[in-house]
């Protein structure tokens, strides 16, 4: 995990609860880890996680606000199955008294019909862009690892 829940909380305050964090904050990394990831498997935020303050600020708060998408969208779901064996319902966003017409949040939250894999790609991206690891090399960078030999090169 990239954050703790304390990072969560001072950034969010309440509403996602230390188990559905874990959960999520696990979730969230393995995105921030795919888009870190380059062409030859490094996994920059693994092997070379940034040493200075800001980089790691930075880190910190990108798994933060992936938790809280991930768990927008789960609340925006029509159904959502909680480890503690609750059932959430769907989120209603509008009711019409006249027609009798109710109007439900649509699962993902995307206004624009953006998928959620994208959209939280996209936010992991927007987060982590112009960050350095400790080497230095951009955790956006796709090529070849700085220093690294490809097999039968």
């Amino acid at each position: 995990m990239y954050a703790g829940y304390e990072d969560y909380r001072a950034l969010y305050g309440e509403g996602v609860t230390e188990a559905e964090f874990e959960r999520l904050a696990w979730e969230a990394g393995r995105i921030m880890d795919a888009v870190t990831t380059g062409a030859d498997g490094v996994r920059k935020l693994e092997t070379a996680m940034p040493e200075d303050a800001y980089g790691i600020k930075a880190v910190k708060r990108c798994c933060c606000a992936l938790v809280r998408r991930l768990w927008t969208a789960e609340q925006e779901m029509d159904y959502v199955n909680r480890e503690d064996g609750t059932v959430t319902g769907r989120v209603i966003t509008g009711i019409t008294a006249g027609a009798e017409s109710v109007t439900y949040a649509r699962p993902g939250g995307t206004a624009a019909g953006e998928g959620r894999g994208a959209m939280l790609r996209r936010t992991a991206e927007e987060l982590l862009a112009g960050i350095g690891d400790k080497n230095g090399v951009p955790l956006l960078y796709m090529g070849v690892y700085p220093g690294c030999i490809a097999e039968g090169a």
